[in-house]
This record gives C-alpha cells, structure tokens and sequence, in this order.
C-alpha cells in the first residue's frame, strides 16, 4: 500500500515472495489481488502482525481438510508481553483452547486462517466492504453448507486486538483476572523476537584520536570488554578517525568518510553508520548505542536494557536518572519558567528524568533511518544510583 517505512525493501530480500503494490488499501480486494497471484490448492492468510507459534502451524491448519465440507480453518491467536490491556483481553477471550466446528456460526478470522481455492474461486472476499471481510465470506460459506473450524493448535502472537472503543480501565481489571489464571500467556513473545535470537549490534562513537595511557582509552577498553560478555550483543563496531578496532577483535567504520561528522548530533552519526554497516549485508534489528566514556556502567546493564525493549514492546529505550527536584529553565520572552509547578511532597509527585543516553541507548532500526535515536514507542529504563551519571571529564581525558 505505497508503504514508505522500507517494508518492500525487507520483502525484497526474499527471493520467492511475489510483490504486489497497491495504493488504495480495501481488504477484500487486497486479498483477492494476492490469491490470483498465488498458486496451490490450499490459500493460506496471515497478518504481517502476525508471527506463527511454531513449526507446526501449517501442518495444524492443512490437517482439517479430510472433510470436503469444510471451506475455512483459522487458528489461535495470542497475545505478546506487550500488547495493551485491551487487546490482551480480546484475544484471550475470543480465542479458547478448544477446537470448534462451526455449522452456524459465521465467524472467521483471516489474520490467521486456511481456505479452499476452489471455494474461493465461487465465493472471492467482498471488495466493497472496509472491514471485517472475513466474517461477510464466513457468512457466504456458512450459507451455503460449508462448514468453518477454528484450530486452537495452529496458534500465531499477534498484537492486536479485535474490538475498539472499550475503556483502558475496565480491560485492565479483566486482563488482571486473568494474568491470575494464565500469566504466561500474557507473558509470552515468539522465539524470533526475544533478544538472544536478534541481530543487535552495539555502536561506539570515538571523536578525535585516543592516547593508549589516557584515563579514556582505559575506559574505553573496560566497555569494549564489558560488550564482549553481553548475551544479546551479535557484534559490535568502533565509529572512529583512526583503525583501533583490530585491538579488541571488533568491526571498524571510519568516521573520515562521514563529511564535517565531528559537527554532527549523535543521532545523525549513528544513523549514517548504520548505512555503512548493512552496507556489509549485515541487517540489524536494532543498534545499541554506548559512550565509553561513563566510569560507573554495571555488569549486565546493556542486556536488561535490550531485554526491557523487547519484553514491552518500545523501540527506544534508555536509562533515565529518576529526578524529584524542582527545576526552571529560561524562557527568551518570559524569562524563567517552572518546569513542574507542584510544590507537593515528593511522595505526591511525579519525577522526572534526567536522559543518560551514552550509558546504553537501545533504537531499533526503523526509527534510526529516520534520521532520530529516539522515537517510535520510548522506554525510560529508570536509574537511582547518581554515580552512574559519573563520566570523564576533558582534563582526564588526556
């Protein structure tokens, strides 16, 4: 649907995928468009949403079509950690585990379903309708003496939902319910988005050409070797003047060919760098962006950030200095301006958050090609200690 967000281009990559632009998007049509393009006997419809449980979900799907009355199978669909109250409800309690053949009722859900091509050649999906198209073709079916089955064993995450409009807080008191009674699968992510299974990749600007017995080059060394021992980190580049990489077993981008890069912010060096790196057909999910220069960073600190970016969803996250002081800035026409005007005690305030992007920013690529290290869903990952918040200071570096 004229997508500008690199989706063709990520289709592309798969050499036996049938690419079909389409600018005005109407479900039924699209869908139609697609199964004339296709060839087998069997159509299968999945949601770009939509990620398949396991190994087994075509083969759970196919094996309801012995019966030659059956027209349609469609399958479970479950919810990912971070999918919202509302959403979380709907599809656990739309979507059981018992399996069911429907003679009379005509739901259907194409976000996940299996379907005779002769049938559709009779009944194709309505072109004029602008939702719920599979329930109209679920109707047709039934009204003819098909049958419909849903398939609770062909399971697939997706994160939305099925209905909209109801309030936040009543989903939040039926999803608590029943997180009591199945909290895994509130808790669950496919295995192709959990962290040990991405390509992330670590990113280390250095400005300038460092001095092997500065306080920074020894800084420099203690991150490098901290990265080594992440579990989600793939691999790591130095973005640097000089080739230092090959010290510390690492990739190297030289930041000469960036033009003026030592004017550049640092969301403009990484997104450049990005460029280069899958320029090597190298293609993260995600880079995560780390200044050797912070004295205090924990053991294990940059995988609970990655961790806390994939279990919620975000596609940015860094630490935050959790702040309950009372701060104004300085306004060129008011003069000075209070930023938070409450004079409550702290127990009744909200903090903010002093931003400690160089300690460890996680952004997923598709914010980063859009020019920013910061946007999409954001995470705050909170910090309390204020010794994390130490770094060099340039008479040290030296």
């Amino acid at each position: 649907n004229a997508s500008t967000d690199a989706t063709v281009d990520e289709a592309k990559k798969f050499k036996l995928a049938k690419i079909i632009n389409i600018t005005n998007f109407i479900p039924g049509q699209a869908l139609n468009m697609g199964i004339k393009a296709s060839k087998g006997e069997f159509i299968v419809c999945i949601s770009a949403h939509c990620i398949p449980k396991n190994k087994n979900w075509l083969t759970n799907l196919l094996s309801n079509f012995k019966d030659n009355k059956v027209a349609g199978v469609y399958g479970r669909q479950l919810p990912v950690s971070f999918t919202d109250d509302i959403d979380k409800r709907d599809l656990l309690t739309v979507f059981g585990e018992d399996k069911r053949v429907q003679i009379k009722d005509y739901f259907f859900h194409n976000a996940n379903s299996m379907l005779r091509r002769d049938l559709w050649n009779k009944f194709p999906f309505d072109e004029n309708v602008s939702n719920i198209e599979d329930r109209v073709w679920g109707k047709k079916i039934i009204s003819a003496g098909y049958k419909l089955i849903y398939e609770p064993e062909a399971a697939v995450y997706h994160y939305h939902g099925l209905n909209h409009g109801n309030t936040a807080s009543r989903a939040k008191g039926v999803v608590s319910i029943i997180e009591q009674i199945d909290f895994d699968a509130l808790n669950e992510l496919p295995e192709s988005m959990r962290p040990e299974n991405l390509n992330i990749v670590g990113i280390i600007l250095i400005k300038g050409e460092l001095n092997t017995s500065s306080k920074e080059y020894k800084l420099l060394v203690k991150t490098i070797n901290m990265l080594k021992k992440s579990k989600y980190l793939k691999n790591t580049y130095i973005v640097s003047s000089k080739n230092i990489s090959g010290k510390f077993g690492l990739n190297w981008i030289d930041r000469n060919i960036f033009p003026e890069s030592n004017n550049l912010g640092v969301d403009e060096l990484l997104s450049l760098s990005l460029k280069e790196v899958e320029k090597n057909k190298n293609y993260p999910e995600a880079i995560m962006y780390i200044n050797h220069d912070y004295i205090n960073r924990p053991d294990g600190f940059i995988d609970e950030i990655i961790y806390e970016a994939q279990y919620k969803g975000y596609d940015s996250v860094f630490p935050g200095l959790i702040d309950y002081g009372h701060y104004w800035s300085q306004s060129t026409e008011k003069g000075f301006v209070q930023i938070a005007s409450s004079m409550k005690s702290k127990s009744d305030r909200s903090p903010i958050y002093k931003a400690l992007y160089g300690l460890g920013c996680f952004v997923t690529k598709n914010v980063l090609k859009k020019g920013l290290m910061v946007g999409g869903k954001v995470g705050i990952f909170p910090v309390h200690d204020l010794s994390l918040t130490s770094r060099l200071n340039d008479s040290e570096k030296s």
